[in-house]
């Protein structure tokens, strides 16, 4: 049994959202927006780097070892878990920064 609860907002991004399915997205921020959580998404489509915006309507439930579970099997984890260290979003993310910064 966890003694205390991390609050996902006050987590460092990025974060890797990983589905049930096995797919994953990259989540460059995530913010409170009334009774939802706004998660803002990178992707890579057709050579370009690209954002969305998805929203859900529930509360991550923190499990530990900066991980919080969502309805049907998804998870949202900070990426900068060493355990991710050759997950592929670390290389949008790199690619994300260098393109921002420019």
């Amino acid at each position: 049994m966890l003694l205390s609860k991390k609050n996902i907002f006050e987590t460092n991004p990025p974060f890797l959202m990983e589905m049930a399915n096995g797919n994953w997205l990259l989540i460059a921020n995530i913010t409170q927006e009334d009774d939802s959580i706004q998660l803002k998404v990178i992707e890579e489509k057709t050579k370009a780097l690209v954002t969305r915006d998805i929203i859900i309507n529930q509360e991550p439930f923190y499990v530990g070892a900066d991980i919080w579970e969502l309805e049907y099997g998804s998870k949202l984890m900070t990426l900068s878990h060493t355990t991710l260290s050759k997950h592929p979003a670390n290389d949008l993310w790199e690619k994300w920064l260098s393109e921002s910064s420019t």
